[in-house]
């Protein structure tokens, strides 16, 4: 049975930085913001934070609040690896999903300050990134309506970003064999 490490936060948290960390002990990383932005390329969708944000949630309501989850399954089953990361996990439906595909899940939190997220985002300039703190706090609503919140609450480990990359990085790697070490099997 596959392993699933599942990591959720709200928008430039660090989800990605986390993922990375835990990558290079060998694990393998699959990213739910990639498939929503390759599904929306498909579709030919475009890529700006408006756009974005309301082909999540239409995406969703057509085919289903497990409908990123069932996008990214098709990634995992194809992998070799016993234990997958899988980064940007949004809604208690993702993780029941992938629960009831059999793998044995675990859910870490990456948590951060409003004002540091947007100044992460604004350096990273991809173009579903907000411009305005204004338009990160509606993406954070339209995060937390499709139960990103309840996700975050009920993680089983957290690791709060609010320093430089090299303190998360020592976060992660002093919480990773905690991480590895719940048990996976609920």
């Amino acid at each position: 049975m596959k392993q699933l490490i599942l990591i959720a936060g709200m928008p430039g948290s660090g989800k990605t930085t986390v993922a990375k960390i835990i990558e290079k002990h060998g694990f393998t990383v699959v990213s739910m913001g990639d498939a929503v932005r390759e599904e929306a390329e498909a579709r030919g969708v475009g890529g700006d934070i408006v756009s974005m944000s309301r082909f999540m949630v239409e995406l969703r309501r057509k085919l289903g609040n497990d409908a990123v989850a069932r996008l990214v399954q098709r990634k995992i089953e194809n992998l070799k690896a016993e234990c997958v990361v899988v980064e940007g996990v949004r809604s208690l439906k993702e993780v029941e999903y992938f629960k009831s595909e059999g793998y044995s899940v675990i859910l870490v939190g990456v948590l951060a300050p409003v004002s540091l997220r947007y100044s992460r985002l604004s350096k990273r300039s991809r173009p579903d990134d907000p411009k305005t703190l204004g338009e990160l706090e509606e993406r954070d609503r339209v995060e937390l309506s499709v139960g990103l919140g309840e996700v975050l609450a009920l993680s089983d480990v957290y690791i709060v970003n609010d320093g430089s990359t090299s303190s998360l990085a020592e976060t992660v790697e002093s919480k990773l064999k905690s991480i590895l070490s719940k048990n996976l099997d609920r």
